[in-house]
């Protein structure tokens, strides 16, 4: 809601720029009622003409909940709620909608579609999230229909709440040495700059933001240029886009808004592995996007020498991509995720304050990678009662337990054969007299973590290590505690060895 004096210090006068589509009418005394603006009504026609040109399952997913939001420089400003919506009806049907809107529209104006989420100061400043409706009183009936088109009527009972989460940007990603390159890769792409090959790959384990990275990618990439075209699909969502189009015999709508693309950005990639005839889909449509001088970035948990059920085609394409890996964050990493999130949850709950020693028990009580520690801050707010009491060392335990389970120490032979798997050793290496660092140090980081984990004595981890003496499993013990907080790339090892211990213990190895 913006008053018609706050227009004019933009240079936004009421007479070239007007609200079409706001949770709450303008309230100044020259202004109409929303509802009754004429572009209303020339848009509840679009939409009915635009029931009888596509199926009812397009437009009930795509056009449906579009809005009409405002009129800018003779544009008509409609907006769609999120970047999937966006993708999809400015790939597939931003012309259509065009061609219908100048039918109806006796001046012929022109439309300009955004993403609302993208959306610019200057549309923010005049006009409120138009889907922010709570308990808004019901419109009158248009002629016609009870459907004003705003949103505002029985529908806006189900509008979808914000989840309260930071949006997914290169601002609210935490960024450290496990990640930095993928991050610089992702921003190099997002501002149009050169970065040898149009294919691109970013794999890690799950949970280390690597979806993250590409919805912050799209978005710079947005702002960079609104008229950019980057779509973002799961896996899963194109395989889905991709079968329903076999059903009907008819995939040229999902070629369409994929090959539309300027940035095309595929996430969980290996899920598609072992289906030929989605694989060779998606090959075309890679081959078509770069054929264009677009980008490819697709994201992963291996890397393309480790990915199997793909054709030598689909792995020629991969292992000429450039391949960049993102890792489990470091501790200072794994802090900072806690803290920004738990400031983020302030801003709008000041009595959610995390203390340092709160960030801490998090930190190593949550063993897991980043998606888990959002996890544990979240479900923390939800056991202050929403943020409206100060968290307490009391509330987290039991976040911690329900998490976690209680905790069961690990044996050391389960340590060793998480540490084989994670350094590709032999348990004769781990127990062998050997002196070269390839063994020495997948061994010390073993018995660091038998200390650690499973409370046994030195004495007894030493027999375990072929029968060394205690002061061996000692000065391991003291040295990696030691390097510890400086050394990220072993704060790392250490961390993938604890992941490798809490998957075995997951498929019941002892």
């Amino acid at each position: 809601m913006v008053a018609e004096t706050d227009n004019k210090k933009m240079g936004l006068g009421m007479d070239r720029n007007r609200l079409f589509d706001t949770p709450t009418s303008v309230e100044s005394d020259s202004s109409k009622k929303i509802s009754s603006l004429p572009g209303q009504a020339i848009w509840q026609s679009v939409r009915e003409h635009l029931k009888d040109v596509l199926s009812s399952a397009d437009y009930v997913r795509w056009i449906a909940d579009l809005k009409l939001i405002a009129e800018v420089e003779r544009k008509i400003v409609i907006a769609a709620r999120d970047r999937l919506s966006y993708d999809r009806v400015f790939a597939d049907h931003r012309h259509t909608l065009q061609r219908i809107w100048k039918e109806h529209d006796d001046a012929r104006r022109d439309i300009r579609l955004v993403c609302w989420k993208d959306a610019g100061a200057d549309l923010r400043a005049i006009v409120d999230d138009p889907w922010a409706v709570t308990a808004a009183p019901a419109a009158p009936a248009a002629a016609g229909g009870g459907d004003d088109g705003t949103g505002a009527g029985p529908a806006a009972a189900t509008a979808r709440p914000s989840s309260g989460a930071p949006e997914m940007t290169f601002d609210t990603l935490v960024t450290g040495e496990s990640n930095a390159i993928a991050v610089g890769l992702a921003k190099r792409i997002a501002d149009g700059q050169p970065v040898g090959t149009q294919v691109h790959m970013i794999s890690g384990p799950q949970g280390t933001g690597k979806t993250h990275a590409l919805h912050a990618l799209r978005a710079r990439a947005m702002e960079n240029n609104p008229e950019a075209v980057v779509v973002y699909l799961t896996a899963e969502e194109f395989l889905s886009a991709y079968t329903d189009g076999v059903k009907q015999k008819d995939t040229s709508a999902l070629k369409k808004r994929l090959r539309s693309a300027s940035i095309l950005l595929i996430d969980d990639l290996h899920r598609i592995s072992g289906k030929p005839g989605t694989e060779t889909e998606l090959f075309q449509n890679i081959r078509e996007v770069t054929g264009q001088g677009g980008n490819v970035v697709l994201a992963g948990d291996k890397t393309p020498g480790e990915l199997s059920g793909f054709s030598p085609r689909m792995m020629s394409e991969l292992k000429g991509a450039t391949v960049v890996e993102v890792d489990l964050p470091d501790e200072s990493m794994r802090r900072e995720i806690v803290r920004r999130l738990s400031a983020h949850i302030a801003q709008a709950n000041p009595d959610f304050t995390l203390t340092d020693e709160l960030v801490e028990r998090i930190q190593t009580g949550i063993r897991g990678p980043g998606r888990e520690l959002t996890g544990a801050v979240w479900n923390l707010f939800t056991e202050a009662g929403f943020g409206a009491m100060a968290p307490t060392s009391d509330m987290l335990e039991r976040v911690i337990r329900r998490m976690e389970g209680e905790v069961r120490a690990p044996s050391i032979e389960l340590v060793k054969k998480a540490t084989m798997k994670v350094f590709n050793v032999s348990k004769a290496d781990l127990e062998s007299p050997s002196k070269a660092r390839s063994v020495v140090y997948p061994r010390q980081i073993a018995m660091y973590l038998c200390r650690e984990q499973t409370h046994k004595s030195f004495p007894q981890i030493g027999r375990a290590f072929g029968r060394r003496d205690h002061t061996t499993v000692l000065y391991a013990h003291r040295k990696l505690s030691q390097d510890l907080p400086k050394d990220t790339e072993l704060a790392g090892d250490i961390a993938r060895v604890a992941a490798a211990i809490l998957e075995l213990q997951a498929s019941g190895a002892h």
